[in-house]
Protein backbone atom coordinates (compact mmCIF):
# COMPACT_ATOMS: atom_id res chain seq x y z
CA UNK A 1 0.00 0.00 0.00
CA UNK A 2 1.09 3.85 -0.27
CA UNK A 3 3.65 4.53 2.68
CA UNK A 4 1.66 7.29 3.93
CA UNK A 5 -1.89 4.46 4.28
CA UNK A 6 0.66 2.21 5.77
CA UNK A 7 1.99 4.74 8.36
CA UNK A 8 -1.14 5.90 9.16
CA UNK A 9 -2.07 2.58 10.02
CA UNK A 10 1.02 1.99 12.60
CA UNK A 11 2.81 -0.13 9.91
CA UNK A 12 6.19 -0.06 9.05
CA UNK A 13 6.60 -0.34 4.62
CA UNK A 14 9.35 -1.97 3.22
CA UNK A 15 11.14 -1.06 -0.09
CA UNK A 16 12.59 -3.32 -2.20
CA UNK A 17 9.48 -6.55 -1.82
CA UNK A 18 6.73 -5.20 -3.68
CA UNK A 19 6.43 -4.34 -7.22
CA UNK A 20 5.24 -0.96 -8.20
CA UNK A 21 5.87 2.42 -8.12
CA UNK A 22 8.24 3.80 -5.33
CA UNK A 23 5.18 5.55 -2.73
CA UNK A 24 4.00 1.36 -3.08
CA UNK A 25 5.84 -0.60 -0.49
CA UNK A 26 5.24 -3.90 1.17
CA UNK A 27 3.89 -3.02 4.35
CA UNK A 28 4.19 -4.95 7.67
CA UNK A 29 0.81 -4.37 10.16
CA UNK A 30 1.56 -5.38 13.87
CA UNK A 31 0.17 -8.55 14.46
CA UNK A 32 -0.11 -8.27 18.40
CA UNK A 33 2.59 -11.65 18.39
CA UNK A 34 5.12 -11.31 20.24
CA UNK A 35 8.58 -11.38 17.82
CA UNK A 36 11.64 -13.79 18.31
CA UNK A 37 14.70 -11.72 19.11
CA UNK A 38 18.20 -13.02 19.85
CA UNK A 39 16.45 -16.39 20.72
CA UNK A 40 16.87 -20.06 19.77
CA UNK A 41 13.25 -21.45 18.22
CA UNK A 42 12.63 -24.18 20.57
CA UNK A 43 8.78 -23.60 19.78
CA UNK A 44 9.59 -25.07 15.69
CA UNK A 45 7.87 -28.30 16.60
CA UNK A 46 5.21 -27.35 18.79
CA UNK A 47 4.15 -24.87 15.94
CA UNK A 48 4.10 -28.05 13.34
CA UNK A 49 2.25 -30.56 15.35
CA UNK A 50 -0.14 -28.01 16.11
CA UNK A 51 -0.86 -27.63 12.80
CA UNK A 52 -1.54 -31.33 12.43
CA UNK A 53 1.74 -32.32 10.78
CA UNK A 54 4.26 -35.34 11.95
CA UNK A 55 6.95 -34.28 13.87
CA UNK A 56 10.53 -36.32 13.71
CA UNK A 57 12.61 -34.29 16.27
CA UNK A 58 16.40 -35.16 15.71
CA UNK A 59 18.54 -35.33 19.48
CA UNK A 60 19.89 -32.34 20.44
CA UNK A 61 17.96 -29.92 18.21
CA UNK A 62 17.08 -27.34 20.44
CA UNK A 63 20.41 -26.18 21.66
CA UNK A 64 22.07 -26.91 17.75
CA UNK A 65 22.73 -24.05 15.15
CA UNK A 66 25.88 -21.40 14.53
CA UNK A 67 24.28 -19.02 17.60
CA UNK A 68 21.32 -17.88 18.24
CA UNK A 69 18.57 -16.26 15.79
CA UNK A 70 18.68 -12.93 15.43
CA UNK A 71 14.66 -12.59 14.45
CA UNK A 72 12.69 -14.27 12.42
CA UNK A 73 11.94 -11.95 9.38
CA UNK A 74 11.41 -14.83 6.36
CA UNK A 75 11.38 -17.99 5.48
CA UNK A 76 13.55 -19.55 2.62
CA UNK A 77 12.27 -22.49 0.78
CA UNK A 78 14.78 -24.70 -0.38
CA UNK A 79 15.13 -28.47 -2.11
CA UNK A 80 18.00 -30.59 -1.10
CA UNK A 81 19.24 -32.02 -4.50
CA UNK A 82 19.83 -34.83 -2.97
CA UNK A 83 19.26 -38.66 -3.54
CA UNK A 84 16.45 -39.86 -5.86
CA UNK A 85 15.01 -42.40 -3.54
CA UNK A 86 14.54 -42.56 0.41
CA UNK A 87 12.45 -40.65 2.71
CA UNK A 88 15.13 -38.11 3.57
CA UNK A 89 18.41 -39.40 2.99
CA UNK A 90 19.67 -35.47 3.39
CA UNK A 91 19.50 -35.32 7.08
CA UNK A 92 23.07 -35.90 7.99
CA UNK A 93 23.94 -33.61 5.68
CA UNK A 94 21.38 -30.87 6.59
CA UNK A 95 22.14 -32.02 10.41
CA UNK A 96 26.01 -32.19 9.70
CA UNK A 97 26.92 -30.49 7.09
CA UNK A 98 29.42 -30.76 4.03
CA UNK A 99 33.68 -30.68 3.87
CA UNK A 100 32.76 -26.76 2.63
CA UNK A 101 30.18 -26.03 4.62
CA UNK A 102 29.81 -26.71 8.61
CA UNK A 103 26.20 -27.70 10.04
CA UNK A 104 23.31 -26.81 10.90
CA UNK A 105 22.14 -26.33 7.28
CA UNK A 106 18.38 -25.57 7.56
CA UNK A 107 16.32 -25.57 11.09
CA UNK A 108 14.03 -27.55 9.30
CA UNK A 109 13.63 -30.80 7.11
CA UNK A 110 10.86 -32.22 4.60
CA UNK A 111 10.91 -35.73 3.88
CA UNK A 112 8.92 -37.06 0.65
CA UNK A 113 6.16 -38.24 3.10
CA UNK A 114 5.05 -34.87 4.29
CA UNK A 115 6.98 -35.67 8.07
CA UNK A 116 9.01 -32.67 9.02
CA UNK A 117 12.51 -33.06 10.86
CA UNK A 118 13.55 -30.44 13.46
CA UNK A 119 17.01 -30.19 12.89
CA UNK A 120 18.17 -27.41 14.99
CA UNK A 121 16.69 -23.89 16.66
CA UNK A 122 19.69 -21.58 16.38
CA UNK A 123 20.92 -20.01 13.35
CA UNK A 124 21.61 -21.99 9.89
CA UNK A 125 23.70 -21.59 6.94
CA UNK A 126 21.04 -21.95 4.57
CA UNK A 127 21.06 -18.52 2.91
CA UNK A 128 23.91 -17.56 1.38
CA UNK A 129 24.20 -13.95 0.21
CA UNK A 130 20.48 -12.43 -0.34
CA UNK A 131 18.93 -9.56 -1.91
CA UNK A 132 18.62 -8.19 1.82
CA UNK A 133 20.38 -9.69 4.26
CA UNK A 134 18.72 -8.16 7.26
CA UNK A 135 15.67 -9.66 5.84
CA UNK A 136 16.37 -12.78 4.21
CA UNK A 137 19.87 -13.78 5.74
CA UNK A 138 20.61 -16.73 7.71
CA UNK A 139 20.20 -14.68 11.03
CA UNK A 140 16.68 -12.94 10.16
CA UNK A 141 15.24 -16.89 8.12
CA UNK A 142 13.77 -19.71 8.71
CA UNK A 143 15.54 -22.12 6.40
CA UNK A 144 13.00 -25.56 4.84
CA UNK A 145 15.15 -28.00 3.24
CA UNK A 146 12.65 -30.36 1.67
CA UNK A 147 14.27 -34.15 0.00
CA UNK A 148 13.97 -34.24 -3.73
CA UNK A 149 16.46 -34.13 -6.48
CA UNK A 150 16.05 -30.53 -8.10
CA UNK A 151 15.63 -31.99 -11.34
CA UNK A 152 14.12 -31.42 -13.61
CA UNK A 153 14.31 -27.56 -13.68
CA UNK A 154 11.10 -26.59 -13.55
CA UNK A 155 9.33 -23.62 -12.81
CA UNK A 156 5.73 -23.49 -13.53
CA UNK A 157 4.41 -26.12 -11.31
CA UNK A 158 5.04 -28.70 -8.68
CA UNK A 159 4.68 -31.86 -10.85
CA UNK A 160 7.58 -33.20 -10.12
CA UNK A 161 7.32 -33.48 -6.29
CA UNK A 162 4.64 -35.96 -4.36
CA UNK A 163 1.47 -34.29 -3.43
CA UNK A 164 1.60 -35.16 0.07
CA UNK A 165 4.92 -33.69 0.44
CA UNK A 166 3.76 -30.42 -1.46
CA UNK A 167 1.13 -30.19 0.59
CA UNK A 168 2.99 -30.65 3.62
CA UNK A 169 5.23 -28.18 2.75
CA UNK A 170 2.32 -25.31 2.01
CA UNK A 171 0.47 -26.08 5.83
CA UNK A 172 4.21 -26.20 7.51
CA UNK A 173 4.89 -22.85 6.26
CA UNK A 174 1.35 -21.08 7.41
CA UNK A 175 1.67 -22.86 10.42
CA UNK A 176 5.19 -20.97 10.93
CA UNK A 177 3.93 -17.74 9.52
CA UNK A 178 1.07 -17.57 11.40
CA UNK A 179 3.19 -17.91 14.59
CA UNK A 180 6.40 -16.03 13.65
CA UNK A 181 4.07 -13.24 11.71
CA UNK A 182 5.57 -13.68 8.46
CA UNK A 183 3.61 -11.84 5.89
CA UNK A 184 3.78 -14.16 2.64
CA UNK A 185 5.47 -11.62 0.97
CA UNK A 186 8.88 -12.54 3.06
CA UNK A 187 8.18 -16.59 1.78
CA UNK A 188 10.72 -16.92 -0.97
CA UNK A 189 12.50 -19.74 -2.56
CA UNK A 190 16.00 -19.29 -2.78
CA UNK A 191 16.30 -19.13 -6.01
CA UNK A 192 14.30 -15.57 -5.58
CA UNK A 193 16.29 -14.19 -2.30
CA UNK A 194 20.07 -15.50 -3.74
CA UNK A 195 22.61 -13.17 -5.70
CA UNK A 196 23.77 -12.70 -7.64
CA UNK A 197 20.54 -13.79 -9.63
CA UNK A 198 20.70 -17.07 -11.38
CA UNK A 199 23.04 -18.82 -8.05
CA UNK A 200 20.76 -21.07 -6.86
CA UNK A 201 17.55 -22.97 -8.46
CA UNK A 202 15.79 -24.00 -5.54
CA UNK A 203 13.02 -24.99 -4.83
CA UNK A 204 12.30 -26.19 -8.55
CA UNK A 205 8.62 -25.66 -8.41
CA UNK A 206 6.84 -22.62 -8.87
CA UNK A 207 7.06 -19.63 -6.34
CA UNK A 208 4.41 -17.76 -7.40
CA UNK A 209 1.84 -20.64 -6.84
CA UNK A 210 3.50 -22.09 -4.19
CA UNK A 211 2.43 -18.37 -2.03
CA UNK A 212 -1.08 -18.10 -3.76
CA UNK A 213 -1.70 -21.85 -2.09
CA UNK A 214 -0.69 -20.03 1.33
CA UNK A 215 -3.22 -17.11 1.15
Amino acid sequence: MDVKTCSAKGGKSQPGICSGPSNVQCCKLGSGKPKPVNTMLTNLADILRRAGLRVLEQPGWKTRGHGKMASVKSILIHHTAGPSKGEYPSLGVVRDGRKDLPGPLAQLGLGRSGTWYVIAAGRCYHAGKTINDSIFGNSNSIGIEAEGTGTPSDNTGHRYWPPVQWKSYVRGVKALQAAYGVPTARVLGHKEAAVPKGRKSDPNFSMTEFRAALR
